[in-house]
């Protein structure tokens, strides 16, 4: 007696994902449509390694440079700190590494606000113009309702012999508040003109 054959099973139908999460058929998908779908595939992984490279090396340029300012600053009895700029031999190529601080102001601000108003309101109406305009355009708001921290900051500068001014100062000086540091490393080459000419490759946006 002869074995019933075992029917075959069907091979699977091809399809591809679309922009709605539904399965299609490739078949019936047009040529030209498969062939960008391809070409998108193959550049973006690419450049997703090309990226993840690109991190990888800004990472460990980070860290070579950072080993020897310490082990510089180590030789000195001290621990580095800040900002450098360094130069080749030939003085062809510079390395420059820098911090940056994200700063944000606490509630401090506000008291030296009080403190300012008095100021204003205590100085004489013939007082110097231009410096009230100063003081009160600094504590105005944009559109987002914040305010330009520069502008505060730049209060510090003037040397008003003020005890109600000093004592505002002081204020802003305990708002102020660091909540990130961000790292930037920049290559530059000396062109034929003597100029540094940087080596872009927009390390800030990774």
């Amino acid at each position: 007696m002869d074995t019933p054959k075992t029917p075959k099973a069907k091979k699977p139908v091809p399809t591809r994902i679309d922009a709605n999460g539904q399965s299609i058929p490739v078949s019936i998908i047009r040529p030209e449509i498969l062939k960008q779908d391809a070409i998108v595939s193959k550049t973006i992984n690419r450049a997703i390694k090309l990226h993840q490279r690109m991190v990888a090396d800004k990472n460990k340029f980070f860290e070579d440079v950072e080993l020897y300012l310490q082990q510089v600053a180590e030789k000195n009895g001290l621990e580095w700190k800040g900002n450098a700029v360094l130069n080749s031999f030939d003085g062809k190529y510079r390395v420059e590494i820098r911090f940056k601080e994200r700063i944000q102001f606490g509630i401090e601000l506000q008291l030296a606000k009080q403190k300012i108003d008095e100021c204003l309101k205590a100085w004489s109406a013939d007082s110097n113009v231009n410096l009230r305009a100063i003081i009160s355009e600094a504590f105005q708001v944009d559109k987002k309702g914040e305010i330009a921290k520069y502008r505060i900051l730049r209060l510090r500068r003037y040397n008003i012999k003020d005890k109600t001014w000093k004592e505002a100062m002081e204020l802003i000086d305990q708002a102020i508040q660091v909540v990130a540091t961000k790292q930037y490393i920049n290559f530059y080459e000396r062109d034929e003109s003597g100029q540094f000419r940087q080596i872009v490759l927009n390390f800030p946006a990774l």
